[in-house]
């Protein structure tokens, strides 16, 4: 099993990543999370999930481990595959899945290409009682605490109208997205990603 994979992006195309690995081109349906973090000729490690079925080999990629395992309880729901769970992980963070599923929130879900009532129906009913969603939940509700330009961030976007469980997820999203390159975010490049991913 491949669980993670280094090497230079070549390309990228809407949610699939080609990663030069020591010559070896490997291609990765990624998440939003990790497409967000991506450029072309920038070094990256990427979560892997190696997915065999009637149709070949797809290597999905993800931002962390965490994410992995939470795409791991999407396909565990009947009629989500590999690509309607990365589906899904493209067109919402995280955080709004986990409070659709809390929700019952089914028209969050069908705005996800290939995703129809019954599909949403079932994800909401099927995976609300699991703990860990529960536990994600109240993760991305808590602000990290971090440096001073962080917390900057964070007050701007409370003054802006967001609200804390807001402001903790989108800031958790990035810190998985980039891992240690997260520091090295400058305010201003941190307020725009914010505010891009909640406008999403």
């Amino acid at each position: 099993m491949i669980r993670s994979l280094t090497g230079k992006i070549l390309d990228i195309l809407e949610n699939l990543v080609i990663l030069d690995v020591n010559g070896i081109g490997f291609e990765i349906l990624c998440s939003r999370s990790v497409l967000n973090s991506c450029e072309v000729n920038k070094e990256i490690k990427i979560t892997t999930y190696l997915q065999f079925s009637e149709t070949g080999a797809v290597i999905y990629g993800f931002a962390s481990e965490r994410e992995r395992e939470f795409f791991l309880r999407l396909t565990s729901v009947k009629g989500v595959g590999g690509r309607t769970g990365i589906a899904i992980l493209s067109a919402l963070s995280i955080h709004k899945v986990v409070n659709a599923i809390s929700s019952a929130d089914v028209n969050a879900f069908m705005k996800v290409p290939g995703i129809g009532k019954k599909t949403a129906e079932r994800l909401c009913f099927e995976l609300k009682n699991i703990t860990e969603l529960k536990s994600i939940t109240q993760d991305s509700e808590q602000i990290p605490k971090s440096s001073g330009h962080v917390e900057n961030v964070i007050d701007a976007l409370l003054s802006l109208g967001f609200t804390r469980s807001d402001a903790g997820g989108v800031i958790n999203l990035l810190r998985a997205a980039h891992g240690e390159d997260f520091n090295k975010l400058s305010e201003e490049d941190l307020l725009r990603m914010s505010l891009r991913e909640l406008h999403k």
